[in-house]
């Protein structure tokens, strides 16, 4: 099929992104290793309920299984101290079905930089991209860095919605992402605003190929996936197979005892096995409190036109810094971070509590902010653990 009718098809008959799309969009396999595969241990079940729920900002009491399985939850596991102690899949889905991440794909991405600065292929965050991606030299700044594209401060113009016109579909469906990074503009400085862009998390792909030699699925499989005792091989899905090229901003697809087996590996600080498989002082950096820490409103602080906010977003609840969003814990406490994506999917890791837990669905359900229950659960589980 031609490459346009090829969009246009995808644009119009798939549309909007869903936990299924592995099914749909050709991959290239993420293996894992046989030898290193290590099952998760059981821990004490745990009776976890009521909760309470905050939606509309107005509070409600429920008792947990039943709250997930109406807010469209297909599944949902929580770790405590390295074991399951909760573990419910719903509407058909089960313990070994592959479900497709969305932005949550991002954290993973974050994870394979700091591996590649690690290895020397990638000399700084401060490198401007150029140095190693001149072809793109008449679309994109050279003062644009490493550390601009993982703090979402490109510059880049990038038009939000799923019509075909809009970059977020022209990405998402795209079948030949090279060639749609020529298109990208740049508006402003780099480093001024933060703008949530996937043109970055391109970037990011096009510099880890050029870098590695290594498609970026062969390169996070042979570094995280394998590394890491992966119960089950992953694919990450590509923009065509004439293309080969990885959808760095979605697409990673896995089970979800595996997506909480690389939380793990971030609350076990990048060791599994007593093998340091990312780096240790890359997992710090990439999820602890920024260090410019002025507060910004929380509602506003997502614009392009808000005042300049240096290379971090922070508001008094939260962050985002090297494609992790942040949770604070208090001004003192250490503070829980998340890899977040549409239909309410998250990899949510607190370091304070122990806790890894993640959740994939198929909407976001009547929740104010998934966090929000997150926090108290890890809360609640540690206490009941003393």
């Amino acid at each position: 099929m031609d490459t346009k009718l090829a969009y246009l098809y995808r644009c119009i008959a798939w549309n909007l992104p869903n936990s299924a799309d592995h099914l749909r969009f050709p991959n290239l396999p993420v293996l894992n290793n046989p030898d290193r595969i290590m099952g998760l241990p059981i821990g004490k079940p745990l009776d976890l309920s009521p909760i309470t729920v905050s939606f509309q900002q107005t509070k409600a009491q429920y008792e947990l299984e039943s709250f997930l399985q109406q807010s469209g939850t297909t599944s949902f596991l929580i770790l405590h101290r390295n074991k399951v102690v909760y573990e419910k899949y719903f509407d058909g889905h089960t313990a070994d079905r592959i479900v497709t991440s969305s932005a949550v794909s991002q954290s993973l991405v974050s994870a394979l930089v700091g591996v590649a600065l690690e290895e020397g292929f990638l000399n700084d965050l401060n490198s401007p991209i150029l140095e190693q991606l001149p072809e793109l030299a008449t679309v994109i700044s050279p003062e644009l860095t490493v550390r601009h594209l993982l703090c979402m401060s490109s510059g880049l113009h990038y038009q939000e919605g799923m019509t075909p016109w809009s970059d977020d579909a022209r990405i998402y469906h795209g079948t030949d992402l090279r060639q749609q990074l020529l298109k990208c503009e740049t508006i402003e400085p780099p480093g001024r605003y933060y703008h949530y862009n996937n043109f970055n998390l391109l970037l990011l792909g096009l510099l880890l190929e050029k870098v590695t030699g290594l498609s970026v699925p062969t390169y996070f499989s042979q570094k995280i996936w394998g590394p890491m005792g992966a119960e089950q091989s992953a694919s990450w899905s590509i923009d065509s197979t004439s293309s080969g090229f990885a959808k760095m901003e979605s697409g990673f697809n896995a089970t979800t005892r595996d997506f909480a087996r690389f939380g793990l590996l971030y609350l076990n600080r990048g060791r599994f096995d007593n093998q340091q498989i990312i780096p240790q002082a890359w997992v710090d950096q990439s999820t602890s409190l920024p260090i410019f820490d002025e507060y910004a409103d929380p509602v506003r602080y997502m614009s392009r036109a808000n005042p300049p906010l240096g290379q971090w977003v922070s508001s008094p609840i939260g962050y985002y810094k090297y494609l992790w969003w942040g949770y604070r814990n208090g001004p003192y406490q250490e503070s829980d971070y998340f890899a977040m994506g549409n239909l309410g999917q998250f990899i949510y890791c607190s370091p304070l509590h122990e806790t890894v837990i993640v959740r994939f669905g198929k909407r976001i359900g009547n929740i104010d902010w998934w966090p929000t229950l997150f926090n108290e659960l890890s809360l609640r589980i540690n206490k009941e653990a003393k």
